[in-house]
């Protein structure tokens, strides 16, 4: 019985393991890859809610890195996520990529989306002047298509468009 109930912990715990990113704490690509296929059959079904897909990329973490060794790009990373976590209180965060984030607005989030770009924007901006952490961002709504992965690509196109004008 006791094997059984450690076994079951222990399953529990990878399972948590598995959808979480280590170093920030968010979730991570695995768990936006569950999200996206629910929402994939809620779209299918004609039941899908109303969301918007933020992409957020943090600038700078490849040079962190390359001057001030890994460790201080950690924190950079842990420092940009705090941000993204904060602007976006009740939305899902998730780490995707090295130092790119996707969040997934519904809800109170999506009726406050465009007043939250322009938070986000308002920081990258005070950040540029002050030498803070400058976070790429590129927002877009569902509208009806036929799947996730269209909203998804308008955000990263949008966010790249938004990597190229923060450019300094």
């Amino acid at each position: 019985v006791r094997q059984e109930e450690e076994y079951g912990r222990r399953l529990a715990q990878a399972r948590i393991e598995a959808n979480i990113d280590a170093l920030t704490g968010v979730k991570n690509r695995n768990a936006y890859r569950v999200y996206e296929d629910r929402l994939n059959a809620q779209i299918e079904m004609d039941r899908a809610p109303e969301f918007a897909i933020v992409i957020l990329d943090v600038n700078d973490l490849k040079k962190v890195n390359d001057t001030e060794g890994h460790k201080a790009g950690d924190q950079f990373l842990r420092d940009a996520c705090k941000i993204i976590c904060t602007t976006f209180k009740r939305s899902p965060v998730f780490r995707v990529g090295g130092d790119e984030f996707c969040v997934l607005s519904q809800g109170d989030d999506l009726a406050r989306i465009d007043e939250l770009i322009e938070q986000m924007n308002e920081h990258n901006d005070d950040a540029i002047r002050n030498g803070g952490i400058v976070i790429a961002l590129g927002m877009a709504r569902y509208e009806h298509d036929d799947k996730v992965a269209p909203v998804y690509e308008r955000a990263d196109q949008i966010m790249y468009d938004n990597k190229s004008d923060l450019k300094i």
